[in-house]
């Protein structure tokens, strides 16, 4: 502190001191170009005069280092700038600035301050970051940066006389930069070479080579087709006021159903927009536009570029400025397509004229090329099934055998038993299989099949919002396993852990079994292993003397046969031994003795009785009965429906028969979702609540002279599973609310029971209201009657104009114009 009060009793050496002991007067503070002066508070700043005409102003000072900092170091130029001449016509001033030295570890920022005049007096730059009129800082990411400043943006009425562009050296290195300012009536850019533009021309090109036809005293371009607006109202900032977004009209003969339209090595500026504009027909059913960036664009490395779509206008990134753009958006090295797919199952699809934009990378040109195709049905079934135009308008597809998916794109790769597939690291959503064919020997023995799956990526982390899994769907040919339809589902939580999901013979009977390894953050890139492997279950491990094949079958050695190998072939039984004959309705084996007359002659099994009855895998033996059940849960399971969730009893019965899950949920653990409420009883039900009571809705389809109609909801009094509790009355307008246009009132309104809402009514002008007679005799009786008397007479001009809440902006409008 005490250093700065020295420097400003001695002006740094540059200066006056005033009278004043604090103001500084500097040396040549606003120099003429080519000259040195000082400014600043205590006229600490070197600067330097320059000409906002366009060229680099450091080249005239790089001998005394004008274009060189280092770290925290300012310098100065000075531009005279004059607001009130009409021999200066500008409305922009452009500057851009450019670091040349290469050590990135410097970084130079921009900090502008217009003063002179009446409106400038007394403003100087001083050595901080704030209290300045514009500024640019972003120039540590970028090697070059751009300033727009609109001079109606700081007032008609100002006089500034000159603008301070002050440069501050920031980082670790010494920087060294150009600069280059620019004033015009139109708004203008500088290329990265540091030549001119005006309207997204360059200054001096040619005349087919410029977008705009001239400039009007507002400063707007008048721009060229195709640089022009495509329609009368866009959003602002998309480039139609300098001419830098170019819009391409592809005519209907250009894109039909049976030819694409293609368009190779488009290009889009940084940061700027590309615009399409096509017809959907009413015969069209599909479109899908993509954008495949190429490979040796400029922004392929480490740009981006976006692809949004609208109806009617062109769009914008902002929300709602847009009715599509790609799913999450992705745009890298091993993905670099955009694509948009819209039909009628989604509510923004609608037929007529759409744009397409794409939006391009903030630093470098992108080239890309862009692709639509408009289609009959889903992708046209991707030529592998048939379309079918069913009787509501909907169309789908009757896929061909061996494929699958809406549009039939779905193929699965089919696996072999014990054979491992190993797939590289990648990105994808999902990746489809086919178990392999059951035999009827599988069938018929205990035979099972584990699907076995592990994962490993090198970009996963702890923490990753979401993880692989293993998804199987048993189903029809046409069925395909997804995260939102599947039959089992198994979540690879750690990597490089097997995770497995067994399926017994009595499923594998059942229709066809698909796999898909689900990735649901295909922006991560994973690696997997996967295999369906059998486990065969012989009847008592063929008791030693065999082995089990891979279909559950006992290969049996010499002098040994039956079904688990337990038959010597040289003695018709051995006595105490047993022998196993399969049940397959009873899903188990009843096991004979070997008895023998007189303890070792006659021997034979008692095949009469089961001394044992044994089960097959995954069941269990009813009591003591020869009968094997297989249990339809083994805990309580928790439910999920439309309206409720809540928890269903796993019941097993006394007398030992199979365990289900109980129909009627457990009260305590009912619970009703979000828009519904249970019934008030206490029934394991839930009602679906609707709207809220005494809301309103507006009615688009019901007209009101002067004014609009507004639905109320209202709310029965049975609770129903079958209809809303409360809804909206929208056809009678007698049930409901209206609200009047700017200059009229509600009139013959009632009050609806039981709310403060007016129903019917109609709306007139509002100078129908109180005549003159009734305005004198007003004002006479608020007189005499003082404040007390004015608010019963406001009451009762209230209750006379019938004022609603829907209309107070009106009751104030009436009250003016009767001199209340």
């Amino acid at each position: 502190m005490l250093f700065g009060q020295v420097r400003a009793q001695d002006c740094s050496g540059h200066g006056q001191l005033g009278s004043d002991g604090t103001t500084c007067t500097c040396e040549n503070s606003e120099p003429g170009k080519g000259q040195w002066g000082w400014t600043g508070k205590s006229c600490e700043l070197r600067v330097f005069g320059v000409a906002a005409d366009g060229s680099d102003v450091t080249q005239s000072c790089q001998d005394q280092a004008c274009h060189s900092l280092a770290p925290d170091e300012w310098m100065c130029y000075s531009a005279p700038l004059t607001w009130k001449t009409t021999s200066d016509q500008w409305n922009y001033l452009t500057v851009q600035l450019s670091r040349t030295s290469a050590d990135d570890r410097g970084d130079p920022d921009i900090y502008g301050l217009f003063y002179g005049g009446t409106t400038g007096q007394g403003k100087v730059p001083e050595k901080r970051s704030y209290g300045y009129d514009f500024r640019e800082t972003s120039s540590s990411s970028h090697l070059q940066v751009v300033k727009s400043i609109k001079r109606d943006d700081f007032g008609a009425d100002s006089d500034y006389t000159g603008v301070y562009l002050c440069i501050k050296a920031y980082g670790e290195a010494n920087v060294s930069y150009s600069l280059r300012a620019l004033t015009t009536q139109c708004p203008s850019d500088f290329t990265a070479e540091g030549d001119a533009r005006v309207c997204s021309a360059l200054v001096n090109a040619p005349a087919d080579q410029q977008r705009s036809q001239g400039c009007t005293a507002e400063g707007q371009c008048i721009c060229k087709p195709p640089w022009n607006k495509p329609v009368s109202e866009v959003y602002p900032g998309l480039g139609f006021e300098d001419c830098s977004a170019k819009v391409t009209n592809i005519s209907s003969s250009e894109l039909t159903q049976t030819a694409p339209y293609v368009k190779e090595h488009e290009e889009v500026a940084p940061a700027a927009w590309s615009f399409y504009k096509f017809d959907v027909a009413d015969d069209d059913y599909q479109v899908v536009v993509n954008v495949a960036g190429e490979r040796d664009s400029p922004c392929a490395s480490s740009g981006y570029m976006e692809l949004f779509l609208k109806y009617g206008q062109p769009p914008d990134y902002h929300y709602s400025h847009y009715d599509f753009r790609p799913a999450g958006q992705y745009y890298y090295d091993d993905d670099s397509d955009l694509e948009v797919t819209m039909d009628p199952s989604d509510s923004a699809f609608q037929r007529g004229v759409w744009f397409a934009g794409v939006n391009g990378d903030d630093r470098d040109m992108c080239r890309y090329t862009i692709t639509f195709n408009k289609y009959e049905c889903p992708l046209n079934c991707s030529g592998r099934g048939d379309c079918v135009h069913e009787s509501d308008g909907k169309r789908k597809c009757d896929c061909h055998q061996g494929y699958f998916g809406d549009d039939c794109s779905g193929e699965a790769s089919r696996l072999t038993y014990d054979q491992q597939v190993s797939k590289e690291e990648s990105s994808f959503e999902y990746d489809y299989y086919q178990l392999p064919e059951v035999s009827p020997t599988m069938l018929t023995h205990n035979v099972e099949v584990r699907i076995v799956a592990s994962f490993s990526s090198s970009e996963f982390t702890e923490w990753s919002a979401a993880v692989p899994e293993m998804l199987l769907l048993n189903g029809d040919v046409a069925a395909v396993p997804t995260a939102a339809n599947h039959t089992f589902k198994l979540t690879m939580e750690k990597q490089n852990t097997d995770y497995e999901i067994n399926l017994c013979p009595s499923m594998l009977s059942k229709g066809t079994w698909r796999v898909a390894i689900y990735n649901p953050l295909r922006l991560y890139k994973i690696a997997y292993k996967l295999a369906a492997q059998k486990l065969a279950h012989c009847l008592n491990d063929c008791n030693g003397n065999g082995d089990c094949d891979a279909d559950g079958m006992c290969r049996c050695r010499d002098n040994w046969t039956g079904g688990d190998c337990s038959v010597n072939q040289q003695a018709a039984c051995q006595p105490g031994s047993r022998q196993g004959v399969h049940v397959p309705e009873s899903h188990g084996t009843c096991w004979s003795e070997c008895k023998c007359e007189d303890g070792y002659r006659n021997c034979k099994y008692e095949t009469q009785s089961c001394v044992d009855f044994t089960c097959e895998h995954n069941f269990r033996r009813r009591g003591s009965s020869n009968e094997c059940i297989q249990d339809e849960c083994t805990k309580d399971r928790w439910s999920e429906a439309d309206s409720h969730s809540c928890l269903q009893e796993c019941v097993c019965p006394a007398d030992g028969s199979a365990c289900k899950v109980a129909d009627a949920c457990l009260k305590d653990s009912f619970t009703c979702k979000d828009g519904y409420k249970r019934f008030s009883n206490g029934d394991t039900r839930c009602y679906k609540v609707g709207c809220e009571s005494m809301s309103l809705q507006a009615a688009m389809s019901l007209a009101v002279d002067n004014g609009k109609a507004y639905g109320v909801c209202t709310c029965g009094t049975t609770e129903s599973e079958d209809h809303d509790l409360c809804s909206y009355q929208t056809s009678d307008l007698s049930q409901m609310a209206v609200a009047c246009n700017d200059g009229y009132a509600l009139v013959d309104a009632r009050k609806l029971q039981g709310s403060d809402v007016y129903v019917a009514g109609r709306c007139v002008h509002a100078k129908r209201g109180t005549p003159g007679w009734g305005v004198f005799l007003w004002i006479f009786f608020s007189l005499l009657t003082g404040a007390a008397g004015g608010i019963g007479a406001l009451w009762w001009h209230e209750h006379r104009y019938k004022r609603s809440g829907l209309n107070d902006s009106l009751y104030h409008e009436l009250s003016m114009d009767t001199g209340f």
